[in-house]
């Protein structure tokens, strides 16, 4: 990952934490409060970051915190609210892998 990438990451309120094990962690708090991680290759980083915004399914996001809450979590949202969370969250991917695609195509 380059210096130019966490830029942007952090310029969009996303933190970046390097791993040891060539993983990057982006983390970033959602509307609702929840503690966002993405957690992708540093290798390609610009492709994973894109194919996870890419993948990411917001109706698993939701299915995935009404389960939680239903097995006994605390704190969990209404689905109301979960759904405007996920979508938001589906919305920062997005944004987040454009931005990074811009930084790459002015670099070149």
């Amino acid at each position: 990952m380059n210096e130019q990438y966490r830029e942007v990451c952090e310029n969009r309120d996303w933190s970046v934490t390097v791993c040891d094990d060539g993983t990057v962690e982006l983390e970033k708090y959602s509307p609702a409060g929840e503690d966002f991680i993405v957690a992708v290759g540093a290798e390609n980083f610009l492709e994973n970051v894109k194919k996870y915004a890419a993948d990411f399914n917001p109706d698993e996001h939701i299915e995935m915190w009404v389960m939680a809450r239903h097995n006994g979590a605390k704190g969990v949202p209404s689905i109301r609210e979960l759904v405007h969370d996920a979508e938001a969250i589906d919305k920062m991917l997005q944004e987040l892998a454009a931005a990074l695609q811009e930084a790459e195509d002015s670099a070149a």
